[in-house]
């Protein structure tokens, strides 16, 4: 009976704390687009289905493939970001080489 109730507490206490969890992270929508211009802590950008955005760059925004500086107009990018455009990485793409 010990062990029944040791399960029923174990079980009841650690679910809604893994829910609670998965609850608190963040949604991210991925975006291809061309650079446009930087514009004060922003990234103004042009979708490839031809939508501008403005995307928040924080010190926290992970930036891939950028040698020796920012991203520059017409750089090609995929962005992951959240609801309130907040960008948490953005990604250079090259060209291909072929």
């Amino acid at each position: 009976m010990a062990l029944l109730l040791a399960f029923y507490l174990i079980f009841f206490a650690v679910i809604p704390v893994s829910a609670a969890d998965s609850t608190q992270a963040t949604a991210a929508t991925v975006i291809k687009a061309d650079v446009l211009y930087w514009e004060e802590g922003e990234l103004i950008v042009k979708e490839f289905s031809g939508h501008q955005e403005r995307l928040k760059v924080t010190p926290e925004t992970k930036i891939e493939g950028v040698i020796g500086g920012r991203l520059k107009t017409g750089d090609k990018i995929v962005a992951q970001i959240t609801d309130d455009r907040t960008a948490l990485s953005i990604k250079l793409q090259l060209p291909d080489d072929k």
